[in-house]
């Protein structure tokens, strides 16, 4: 960040700061998102057509085999961007909480793109199938996309999958800069905690693989799957303020 962007002191610091750690944490998942979805979209749609072309049984879902991916985008944004940006939003005069804020706030607003983009992916993928005649296994979403409400629901859970995996990515860096090499390698898996937790809640991702084809109803998805996941999501905020709060930011 430069060090024009934060030069106040007070919560009017604070609020530059969270804007600023914002655009740049915005900035680089949707750079990042961009490469990603136009990769994951053509090997989505081009290995069903390669199996048909070529023969071959396939069942899909290719995207959910792998486990959701694109959460691993987020995860991957937190790492690089904690460890680029950080100390120097801290000397432009930015604080902590700030750039937690940041990251947060960006999270949440690409994250809603991210779950269009989800549920896009899953309905070209079961039409693709259907198309093809070949069986299909069924959404990997956190509920039936068949209404407006089954939509809504994924596309808020997958927001907050996003958060949660961008946070977890912010404490990899917070754990090694506070505890160093050892201890803070024995911190990364603690901090996969939250990112299971979650896609167990939204019943999506590695951990959710079990449960395929999400939860039986709205409610139940609602509830379970976007109330879950709001819980997980506030709970690892906390705790990567709380690990950052006497990170030591030296070079």
């Amino acid at each position: 960040m430069t060090a024009t962007t934060v030069t106040r002191t007070g919560p009017r610091a604070d609020r530059a700061g969270t804007r600023a750690a914002r655009r740049h944490f915005t900035r680089a998942l949707i750079l990042t998102g961009i490469w990603f979805w136009g990769f994951w979209a053509a090997l989505v749609v081009g290995v069903p057509l390669a199996v048909d072309r070529w023969g071959g049984e396939m069942a899909g879902l290719t995207y959910d085999t792998a486990g959701n991916p694109a959460r691993w985008v987020g995860f991957a944004v937190g790492i690089i961007l904690t460890a680029a940006a950080l100390r120097m939003h801290v000397a432009a005069g930015g604080t902590r909480r700030a750039f937690v804020d940041g990251a947060t706030r960006a999270a949440a607003v690409v994250g809603v793109a991210y779950g269009v983009l989800t549920v896009v992916l899953v309905l070209a993928e079961e039409q693709l199938y259907a198309g093809l005649d070949r069986g299909w296994q069924g959404s990997a979403t956190t509920v039936d996309l068949d209404s407006v409400g089954g939509v809504l629901v994924s596309v808020g859970a997958e927001t907050l999958v996003l958060v949660t995996y961008l946070l977890a990515g912010v404490g990899v860096v917070t754990g090694y800069r506070r505890f160093g090499a050892s201890r803070g390698t024995l911190l990364v898996v603690p901090l996969l905690v939250p990112c299971t937790l979650v896609d167990a809640a939204t019943r999506t991702g590695v951990a959710g693989i079990p449960w395929r084809g999400g939860y039986d109803d709205v409610t139940t998805g609602a509830l379970l799957g976007v109330g879950g996941s709001l819980v997980v999501a506030a709970a690892t905020y906390l705790l990567i303020i709380r690990l950052l709060r006497s990170v030591p930011l030296r070079p």
